[in-house]
């Protein structure tokens, strides 16, 4: 969300397998990707799939 010209963020904790997650950061940070970066795009992809989904089953109903 933008407020004013200024990104709004909110912080929250997850919970993460710590092999799981100490390998993402192995890849991850070969191509500069930080967790919450990656974490927000895969959401955005979720909302958008979801969307569409919601979409589909208004046009058959």
């Amino acid at each position: 969300m933008f407020l004013g010209g200024l990104l709004v963020t909110t912080r929250r904790n997850i919970t993460l397998k710590e092999e799981v997650y100490e390998e993402f950061c192995k890849y991850a940070s070969k191509k500069g990707i930080k967790v919450s970066t990656w974490i927000n795009i895969q959401m955005k992809q979720f909302i958008e799939e979801e969307k569409m989904i919601e979409e589909v089953k208004k046009k058959r109903s």
